[in-house]
């Protein structure tokens, strides 16, 4: 609910704008169009916040008073970060590490090469057309190995290949020489796969390698691979498929994921004798976001849902064509195709596929020009000679950890490099490097110590260029401005609003009581629903239902049932099973029969293990009967387990209270008590109406969650009163005119 609230108040903090070009005057300012107690703010400010959040608006008021509507809102916002500043709250170190983290992401954007973005977005969109199956062998080698291990590892690649050249089986090759440990099950195929699913070098390599063909060795950071491409094939493209859900949670019992597993496979085969598709999801899949939707998903393309999912979803060639259930981590699905289209166009995925660009490995060529452009706008500048010394500072404690070198004073100033008006000194890598714990990957020292200096160098160029955004872009700096402002905000609502509407439970009541109109009960059915598969099973539920408590589940135990004056092991197990059933279901009993002595014996277990004496019940049984388990409910939920044993659809039980637009079936019986039998998509229906119950008002504890949010707001307003008298407005009034005639045109 709070979540809800901050989006909906604070929607000034929307991602960060893409622009990428420097302002051309950041000094210019604006008329000033408002204040607050003497503080200006310019009318740019307003607008560049007006103008980028009224493209998701939706409004339909005019855009002169669309716009003073957002003044006023703006202006409470402004009252709201005057106040917490008053109180110190951007003095604070937690506020100003979450602030440093946002400017972070913020600056993300101006910190990528539009153009080699482009290159790469147009290279990987063109592959994702073909689909390629290879296999590999890898030979690992570290990145930062030493000269001799590399061109060992290379020359093992290289055997590799010349033998699967000479006519030697791939496969068997990868099996017994590939340093990738699924070789010795999937003999290196990787099957198929696409751009942007491997690392950049080995795409590069599939891709540009004939089918059949087998290709030279390609260094990546987990070492040379050589690949053989076995096939290429026109992109699968995207699917829009529909499913029917059984839920499973890994805590369910076993028994509990074989009943699972019974519904799923029992509502398949009645899809396969003709049963309507969209009559079972909405009766039975337990996907509530999609079930009245027939089940429908949003289209989807390879990697984009769930393996064991997507892997059968893409096997459905024809339209409407069903799969037999599948498993995943959230359920069984069964899985109806709707429709195939191929590779959208690039626009339509452009922004995806940036992002996903962005986290690939070939993000370093995009790393590799933004370092170039940087040192050249800010005139890079390196000292050879002091760096070749550092270098031969280098030993093998380096590749320990322990690396403990001091320079003298004259070394430790001298400069490595510069960087417009800054100097970074061996001084300053030495201090930086004994900060920051290191990859002690296999090396030479020297290798490693000079890919740690290229690391602080380009650390320390990006650096410069974060601390100089708000300078060169307009655009940074009013984001980061607006988060700015909507932290503190967050913080004050947290304790002016949200906090105190959920403490003050006094000021709840009253406020509850002042507005009650507002919190009322449509007319609404006391009652059951029963969905049954047929009418007998229709009418044995029925005689049931008149009878609880409901024998739920029994066992019959095996002699002996106890020994030596305790209950046997098998004894023990066998009631474990059912208080395991009771911890999870508060509405069970235990039903006990047992002769008196062997009874003693179950309660002192059952109180040991922290069962009320409410829980369960000890009987005597019948002469000659031996010792049962049972459990019992009072609750008509309950007929559903007894019912589906061994048929999974045989019966649904749904307790009420039913509005108006809550259940087809209710809505269409006749609003008085009673019971009502109809057959609706082929499935029999009771409906038991204990009680019509008029319109009516709510109680606190059934409406506490809108009554919540709407005393939020009343909080907020009563506190935004007192701001404004508090604090003075004054708006200028000949800017406003100026820009609302403007705004008409």
């Amino acid at each position: 609910m709070k979540n809800t609230y901050w989006l909906a108040l604070c929607c000034l903090l929307l991602a960060a704008c893409k622009s990428q070009q420097p302002s051309a005057d950041n000094a210019t300012t604006t008329p000033t169009l408002f204040s607050i107690a003497g503080e200006p703010v310019s009318e740019r400010e307003f607008l560049y916040v007006y103008n980028k959040n009224n493209i998701s608006r939706d409004t339909t008021l005019q855009p002169t008073e669309d716009l003073r509507q957002y003044l006023d809102l703006y202006i409470n916002f402004k009252l709201k970060v005057r106040e917490a500043r008053e109180k110190g709250l951007h003095q604070q170190a937690s506020f100003q590490e979450e602030l440093d983290s946002y400017k972070k992401q913020l600056a993300r954007p101006y910190l990528t090469e539009s153009s080699v973005t482009e290159q790469l977005v147009n290279e990987a969109y063109q592959r994702m057309a073909t689909e390629i199956n290879a296999s590999h062998i890898l030979i690992a080698v570290n990145p930062g190995a030493a000269p001799a291990d590399t061109l060992a590892a290379y020359q093992k690649a290289q055997d590799m290949r010349q033998r699967a050249q000479q006519g030697a089986d791939f496969g068997d090759l990868a099996r017994r020489f590939s340093d990738d440990p699924s070789a010795q099950s999937n003999r290196g195929n990787l099957g198929y796969f696409t751009a942007l699913q491997m690392v950049y070098p080995f795409e590069n390599t599939a891709y540009t390698t004939p089918v059949g063909a087998v290709s030279a060795p390609v260094r990546t950071r987990f070492g040379y691979h050589v690949l053989k491409v076995h096939d290429k094939r026109p992109s699968q493209g995207k699917i829009k498929v529909a499913h029917l859900m059984v839920r499973t949670q890994p805590e369910m019992s076993a028994e509990e994921q074989a009943a699972a597993k019974a519904r799923v496979d029992a509502l398949y085969q009645q899809l396969q004798q003709g049963e309507s598709w969209e009559a079972l999801v909405r009766q039975f899949s337990e996907d509530r976001s999609t079930a009245p939707k027939g089940g429908e998903l949003q289209p989807f393309s390879t990697g984009q849902m769930i393996p064991e999912f997507e892997k059968v979803a893409f096997t459905l060639k024809e339209k409407g064509s069903i799969a037999p259930p599948v498993q995943t981590p959230y359920g069984w699905h069964i899985i109806k195709l709707l429709e195939r289209e191929g590779l959208p166009p690039l626009d339509d995925i452009r922004d995806e596929l940036e992002a996903r660009v962005s986290r690939d490995s070939r993000s370093q060529l995009q790393e590799e020009a933004l370092i170039a452009r940087l040192k050249k706008e800010n005139g890079f500048s390196e000292n050879k000679a002091a760096l070749q010394a550092l270098l031969q500072q280098a030993d093998s404690s380096l590749l320990q950890g322990s690396w403990n070198y001091q320079p003298a004073p004259e070394v430790a100033s001298q400069l490595l490099f510069s960087l417009a008006d800054s100097s970074y000194t061996t001084g300053d890598f030495v201090a930086w490097l004994s900060e920051h714990p290191y990859n002690r990957q296999a090396a030479a020292p020297e290798t490693l110590l000079n890919r740690l200096y290229q690391d602080w160098q380009k650390e320390e160029i990006i650096a410069y260029e974060e601390a100089h955004l708000e300078e060169k872009y307009e655009d940074y700096r009013m984001l980061v401005q607006e988060y700015h402002d909507g932290i503190l905000l967050f913080q004050l609502m947290e304790e002016n609003v949200w906090a105190k509407a959920l403490e003050d439970t006094t000021g709840l009541q009253q406020f509850f009581a002042q507005h009650q109109q507002n919190y009322q009960w449509q007319e609404r059915i006391e009652g059951l629903v029963l969905n049954a598969a047929n009418e007998t099973i229709l009418q044995q539920a029925e005689t049931l239902l008149a009878s609880p408590p409901y024998r739920v589940a029994s066992k019959t135990l095996a002699e002996p049932v106890a020994e030596k004056g305790a209950l046997t092991p098998q004894s023990r197990r066998e009631l474990g099973m059912l208080m395991a059933s009771m911890l999870q279901r508060q509405d069970l009993q235990l039903q006990i029969e047992a002769p008196q002595e062997t009874a003693a014996l179950f309660r002192s277990h059952l109180q040991e293990s922290g069962f009320e004496a409410s829980r369960y019940k000890l009987t005597q049984p019948a002469k000659k009967q031996p010792v049962s388990l049972s459990l019992l409910s009072s609750s008509p939920l309950a007929l559903e387990q007894r019912f589906n044993a061994r048929e999974p659809l045989n019966l649904q039980v749904i307790s009420g209270p039913f509005e108006r637009g809550d259940h087809p079936v209710v809505d269409a019986i006749r609003w008085q008590p009673g019971r009502y039998r109809l057959a609706q998509d082929g499935r029999q229906y009771l409906v038991v109406v204990q009680e019509v119950v008029p319109p009516g008002p709510k109680t606190l504890d059934q409406a506490r969650g809108q009554a919540i949010t709407d005393y939020q707001h009343y909080l907020e307003q009563q506190w935004v009163a007192r701001l404004r008298d508090t604090y003075e407005v004054r708006v200028n009034k000949k800017e406003l005119d100026n820009l609302l005639e403007r705004q008409k045109n």
